[in-house]
């Protein structure tokens, strides 16, 4: 099993639909998101209190071959396959330490110079891989068709 973080400053920075997105595009992968308060219906996502140890989560899940992990604190306890930052301005105090640990931090890397990388990180073919890499790099389609619908 593979494992992917995704991080970021704050809320509603694009973790939900990054996660969404990495789960279409990697087939069988489990979206798991880590936070506190109660299982949001329709989320699609497996909810779990923050805190919850990995080791049960990748028990809960072992078949999936991969888990794309919704979380900053997680990065205190796992060293994952792929770790990915969202930055924003003002940032929540777990944001410091996720972004130190981020493998990619959105906006600050090459796509094309990234998907080799990713393919190596996650045992892809390289055209998934620059696809995981472009839209790592490009943001989410939800919030590119808010940004269009604005304009």
């Amino acid at each position: 099993m593979k494992t992917i973080v995704v991080s970021g400053a704050r809320s509603n920075v694009g973790k939900t639909s990054l996660a969404r997105e990495l789960c279409r595009i990697l087939p069988g992968a489990v979206h798991v998101k880590l936070g506190h308060g109660a299982v949001k219906p329709g989320a699609g996502n497996v909810f779990y209190p923050a805190g919850t140890p990995y080791r049960r989560i990748a028990a809960d899940h072992g078949e999936a071959p991969f888990l794309v992990i919704e979380s900053n604190r997680i990065l205190g306890e796992i060293r994952p396959d792929l770790a990915v930052f969202l930055p924003a301005d003002d940032p929540k105090p777990s944001a410091g330490p996720a972004r130190g640990r981020a493998d990619y931090i959105r906006g600050e890397f090459d796509p094309p110079g990234a998907a080799e990388d990713i393919a190596r990180r996650l045992d892809l073919g390289m055209e998934t891989a620059g696809e995981i890499a472009r839209l790592i790099a490009g943001g989410s389609p939800d919030r590119e068709r808010n940004d269009d619908e604005r304009s």
